[in-house]
């Protein structure tokens, strides 16, 4: 089996995503990236199995580089106040475009729940860490039965409901988190 050119990958994902820009999910096809990239089909295929393989990676890509960036919007010393800033960020980048890719990963079954509990993994290490940063906590919250890692789980699940329910404003679970913490 050839090996696979990242920039090759990467160039295949960009040419989708230009497709996607100017005439929406339905017109992406593997012949269609194939023409846009100037290679032939049996290429595309070397590198996605599907027209669903090419939207996992458009949708991947959305959240690597959304979460990539969310760190630099994250302003705050207080883990509390993090928290109303990523579900501000988060519900910005949230465009019809992100809730339709989402919906594809949902929609696919468990490969897609696994590609997003991936993406949900990264989120959640970076609570854990910011959970550590955060020398306001208070020296007797943690234990055996309230940890950081379980403690990052809710939360994460709390924002995650509070996206999918189109929330920006969370003062009740950020002063829940402060009452907590604090």
């Amino acid at each position: 089996m050839r090996k696979k050119d990242c920039k090759l990958r990467s160039k295949l994902i960009d040419c989708a995503n230009q497709i996607e820009q100017k005439e929406g999910m339905d017109a992406i096809n593997i012949r269609r990236l194939a023409a846009e990239a100037n290679i032939s089909v049996g290429t595309v295929y070397n590198y996605f199995e599907s027209k669903q393989e090419v939207l996992f990676a458009l949708t991947e890509d959305f959240w690597t580089t959304a979460l990539s960036d969310m760190s630099s919007e994250l302003t705050s010393e207080r883990f509390s106040e993090q928290i109303q800033q990523i579900i501000t960020y988060l519900r910005g980048k949230m465009t019809e475009r992100a809730e339709i890719l989402m919906k594809n990963l949902r929609d696919d079954g468990a490969g897609g729940r696994a590609r997003m509990a991936a993406t949900q993994r990264v989120l959640h290490q970076a609570m854990v860490e910011r959970l550590k940063q955060d020398h306001f906590i208070r020296s007797d919250v943690w234990d055996d039965t309230l940890t950081m890692e379980s403690f990052a789980d809710f939360v994460l699940s709390q924002v995650v409901t509070l996206l999918q329910q189109r929330q920006t404003r969370a003062d009740t679970f950020i002063t829940i988190i402060e009452r907590i913490l604090y």
